[in-house]
C-alpha cells in the first residue's frame, strides 16, 4: 500500500528492492538507476546477481535478460520528504488513470513502430474496443488489451494476432510485441488476414 513504500524508502538508503514478474524490458526505468539485478540463469538454473553497470541496455530491452529470468532488482533512488514522494505518486496515479485502462491488463502490448505510437496505430485501424471472447482492445488506450473476465491465453494471443495482421495488411506495418509471450506460440498472421 501507500505506507509500504515509505517504510522501504526510509529504511534502505542504498536502494529500493523491487520484485519483478520476470520482465527483461525494465519498462519506465532508466538502467542507470539500477544498482543490481538478481536473475535465474537459463543455462545453469542458478540464481545469479550482477551490478546494473554490467548489463548492456537498449531502449526498453536488456538483451542478457532475454533468456534469463529477472527475479528482483535494487534501484538507486534519491532521498526526499514523504510528502514529496506522496505527491509524485498521486500525480503518477492520476496520469495513469486518465491515459490507461483501470482494469486487468498486461500493460502495453506492442512496441512502438517507427512511424507512430502503437496505440495510435491500433486506434487508426478502428480496433479500439474490438473483442475476442473475454478480451478486448481498451477504449482508453489502443495499446492495451484488457481482460473483461475469464479470458484465456488463447483469446489474448488471438486478439494480438488479429491486430498484427490488420496492421500488416492495411498499413504494411509489422507490429512486434513488447510483452514477452512464454509457453504459447503466437498463431501465424495468415490465419487472420482476410
Amino acid at each position: 500500500g501507500d505506507r509500504a513504500h515509505k517504510h522501504v524508502i526510509e529504511s534502505d538508503p542504498d536502494g529500493l528492492q523491487i520484485l519483478f514478474n520476470g520482465s527483461s524490458d525494465m519498462n519506465s526505468v532508466t538502467f542507470d538507476q539500477v544498482v543490481s539485478v538478481k536473475y535465474l540463469d537459463d543455462e545453469s538454473g542458478e540464481i545469479r546477481e550482477k551490478a546494473g553497470s554490467e548489463f548492456a541496455y537498449e531502449y526498453r530491452h536488456v538483451p542478457e535478460l532475454q533468456k534469463n529470468f529477472a527475479l528482483s532488482a535494487v534501484f538507486r533512488g534519491r532521498k526526499d520528504s514523504l510528502e514529496a514522494i506522496d505527491a509524485r505518486l498521486a500525480q503518477s496515479r492520476e496520469k495513469r488513470k486518465s491515459s490507461q485502462p483501470v482494469g486487468p491488463s498486461a500493460g502495453c502490448i506492442f512496441k512502438n513502430p517507427a512511424p507512430l505510437p502503437a496505440g495510435q496505430l491500433v486506434e487508426e485501424l478502428g480496433l479500439k474496443n474490438h473483442r475476442n471472447g473475454h478480451v478486448r482492445v481498451s477504449n482508453v488506450h489502443g495499446n492495451f488489451i484488457v481482460n473483461d473476465g475469464a479470458a484465456t491465453a488463447g483469446e489474448v494471443l488471438g486478439l494480438i494476432e488479429e491486430i498484427r495482421a490488420k496492421a500488416l495488411r492495411d498499413r504494411a506495418i509489422k507490429l512486434e510485441t513488447e510483452v514477452q509471450i512464454i509457453g504459447h506460440p503466437l498463431p501465424t498472421p495468415h490465419q487472420f488476414v482476410r
